[in-house]
């Protein structure tokens, strides 16, 4: 039903082409002895058109018979098209011979009319098919945009449902390290952990937040770590003005200082820096190269997370650079 009302206009617009054109020819010719002939012709002409594009609609209500009964998409084509064919000639040969015998017509035959109807019919039967193979791949195309849209949600909701327990476990590893050494500063951690934890579940469902927005999260988590390392861990952000209104999928930037502190040492004579800013294209973090000769509980997500979260959100690839004093990766601005 959705393919006729899809082809109902060009079926009119084709039908009245096609019985113009014909009429127009036997006009040039002189056949038409006054109006009311040509009106006759008219309606005869228009009339075997509607009858086929009608059998061809009601052989198309019964495509899904014919794709059970016929495997091979080639030989039900042939099927269908053969039955048009056949009752569309059947349709031009009755009209016809019915309008001849009531109307007789002096300059022409009746076979003049009959391959006339016939050659009208084949030009349906093309055009119908033609369109009906345009719409099926427009239906196509369509169908599998909304599955590629219906899959890029869920992988998105995949990712963002990693971000949580990864981020839960490391805040955890850290709450632990300061209760097991007796810090004054656990309390506070608690708190800003819960603020934290909070922007999360806030922002869980979105595919992407205002940098400016992800950033503020990302200081109350330095914050965090501060409490931890104290001045051995820095966070320095020189971003341009304009950058803030751009976006970002959420907690990237909290994820990026996690990687940073779960691969690097940091100590007394060991400063881990954090620096963020950005050139014409990316928004860089980098932060000085201290490696861990053994990294615990690496799970994998954090880079990969973002990489694919980028590419669902823009369809861009995050940049990362690996030098010998540094660890630097460039975000698309979006």
């Amino acid at each position: 039903m959705v393919f006729q009302r899809y082809f109902r206009k060009i079926a009119i617009w084709a039908t009245l082409a096609i019985t113009f054109f014909f009429m127009l020819n036997r006009a040039v010719d002189g056949e038409y002895k006054d109006v009311l002939q040509a009106s006759i012709d008219f309606l005869v002409l228009c009339t075997y058109s509607i009858l086929i594009w009608q059998f061809n609609f009601a052989l198309d209500r019964r495509e899904e018979q014919f794709r059970n009964s016929f495997k091979s998409e080639t030989l039900r084509l042939f099927v269908q098209s053969a039955i048009s064919l056949f009752v569309g000639v059947s349709l031009v040969l009755v009209v016809e011979i019915i309008v001849h015998e009531t109307i007789k017509e002096e300059k022409a035959p009746l076979v003049f009319f009959i391959f006339r109807g016939i050659l009208i019919n084949i030009i349906l039967q093309i055009l119908f098919y033609a369109v009906r193979s345009v719409y099926q791949t427009q239906q196509v195309q369509v169908k599998n945009a909304q599955l590629m849209e219906m899959s890029a949600k869920a992988q998105m909701d995949l990712l963002r449902q990693q971000v949580n327990p990864h981020f839960l476990f490391n805040a955890l590893n850290t709450l632990k390290t300061l209760v097991k050494g007796n810090n004054p500063n656990a309390q506070d951690f608690i708190v800003q952990l819960a603020d934290v934890y909070r922007y999360l579940l806030q922002n869980n469902q979105k595919e992407k937040v205002s940098l400016r927005e992800d950033l503020s999260i990302a200081r109350s988590y330095a914050s965090l770590i501060h409490a931890r390392f104290e001045d051995n861990f820095k966070l320095h952000v020189s971003l341009s003005p304009e950058v803030y209104e751009s976006y970002t999928p959420p907690n990237t930037f909290q994820l990026l200082i996690e990687n940073a502190i779960k691969h690097n040492m940091i100590g007394v004579g060991k400063a881990l820096l954090v620096e963020i800013y950005n050139d014409e294209d990316h928004i860089l973090i980098r932060n000085n190269l201290q490696p861990k000769r053994t990294v615990e509980h690496n799970t994998g997500l954090g880079l990969e997370n973002i990489r694919q979260r980028y590419k669902l959100l823009c369809g861009r690839d995050i940049k990362v650079d690996k030098g010998e004093k540094y660890f630097e990766v460039a975000l698309p601005i979006v």
